[in-house]
């Protein structure tokens, strides 16, 4: 009689545990929607027709949005949670992206201009030239497309298991590597002096 009990108590909690699961899906979904409704307001209908559009139309509105907000930061980062929750995808965020990589040169460009001095005036093109080299490096030829696109899905798929992933990728990629390079570019330049 006592396993009797303890099966019915088990299946009991069991159920329980099953209506719980039941109730914490729905709420993720509503949060979901909910996030979706606030991250769509206004760049949702331009975002919604450069979704749609040639990619080469979806650099322009990066670019645009970028210009408009002088920020690449403020482009990119409307566009990863959009990314993220299935609104926009991958393939169709990388051209805005470029875009907003090209736009933030144009801060740099503009005030460059306006001094009209020639160290800056040559900072800002540089900058707007490594930019646009970079994107006709990896955006024209569609197989080319598919190397960033990979690694950004390779990690993504990493980071959505292991939680350092994406500060072990920071600290590798915008500080050890960066740094390494420095060191041994300072080598090579004391062998040379001396």
């Amino acid at each position: 009689k006592r396993n009797v009990k303890v099966r019915k108590a088990n299946i009991k909690k069991v159920k329980k545990a099953k209506k719980v699961l039941k109730v914490i899906r729905m709420k993720a979904k509503k949060a979901k929607k909910v996030l979706k409704v606030k991250l769509m307001k206004k760049a949702k209908k331009i975002i919604a027709k450069a979704v749609h559009m040639n990619d080469y139309i979806g650099i322009l509105v990066g670019l645009g949005i970028t210009i408009v907000v002088q920020s690449s930061s403020v482009t990119t980062s409307a566009l990863t949670p959009l990314c993220g929750v299935g609104v926009i995808p991958l393939d169709k965020m990388l051209p805005m992206t470029l875009g907003a990589n090209i736009g933030t040169t144009m801060t740099a460009l503009i005030a460059a201009l306006s001094s009209m001095k020639y160290g800056g005036l040559q900072i800002a093109l540089c900058h707007l030239l490594f930019n646009l080299i970079g994107i006709l490096i990896w955006f024209p030829v569609p197989i080319m497309r598919k190397v960033p696109l990979t690694a950004a899905r390779t990690l993504g798929l990493y980071a959505s298991y292991f939680r350092f992933v994406p500060a072990a990728y920071i600290l590798t990629m915008f500080v050890a590597l960066p740094g390494l390079l420095l060191a041994i570019s300072a080598v090579g330049d004391a062998s040379l002096a001396g």
